[in-house]
């Protein structure tokens, strides 16, 4: 029973030297921290930091490349729509120049034919109108013609001093105000002095009076 008194007196030592030897080495380990734990810390948060920035690059170097692929690639969609985008506005452009050539065209044919109906209209009217002054002339060369005829007796389209005279005695009967100073002459009538009156003498002395009549 002694014995094993001694030697559990003597584990009990031993444990509490190791612990104190212990005690004593964490304690120093301590001091020794205290002089090194900031560089230590540093170290740990420098190797740290190492690390993190290796994994940064590594990631980075990543990233950059997913950068500019994608920068390459916006780049490339940006001229594939540029140039799709062109190759509208070009279909676009030569579509309304042709809408635009088209209208030009037409309206020039238009115009034209409208000019040629005007021009055609025009040289109607103008031929009416000569048909109108025509039909005027011969009206009024119808009604000298007649006048022409009521002297002429006989009928041979020329008046004789005879049957003007007596045109004219009729002519004075059936308007009592009017004298023979008041008729024309035999003489006015025959330009050509050739003693009888053709129609044609009769109708240039009868525009001669109403041109003179106009004047007054």
């Amino acid at each position: 029973m002694k014995l094993s008194a001694v030697s559990l007196c003597m584990v009990l030592a031993a444990q509490v030297s190791g612990q104190a030897a212990v005690g004593q080495e964490y304690g120093d380990y301590g001091d020794y921290g205290e002089g090194y734990g900031d560089y230590g810390q540093d170290s740990m948060y420098q190797d740290y930091a190492d690390k993190q920035q290796k994994k940064i690059e590594g990631g980075g170097g990543g990233m950059g490349k997913m950068v500019i692929g994608g920068a390459l690639g916006w780049l490339a969609g940006g001229k594939f729509h540029s140039n799709r985008t062109k190759t509208k506005l070009n279909k676009k452009h030569k579509k309304e120049q042709k809408a635009l050539y088209t209208q030009y065209y037409n309206d020039v044919y238009q115009l034209q034919t409208q000019n040629a109906e005007l021009a055609y209209l025009a040289e109607q009217l103008k031929t009416h109108a000569r048909n109108v002054e025509e039909q005027a002339e011969l009206d009024a060369l119808q009604r000298d013609y007649d006048e022409f005829k009521q002297p002429d007796v006989d009928g041979d389209d020329r008046i004789s001093r005879a049957e003007f005279n007596h045109y004219v005695k009729n002519y004075l009967s059936n308007y009592p105000g009017l004298t023979e100073k008041d008729m024309p002459k035999f003489e006015d009538f025959d330009h050509d002095n050739d003693g009888s009156v053709s129609f044609s003498e009769y109708a240039e002395q009868m525009a001669l009076q109403t041109k003179m009549a106009a004047k007054k």
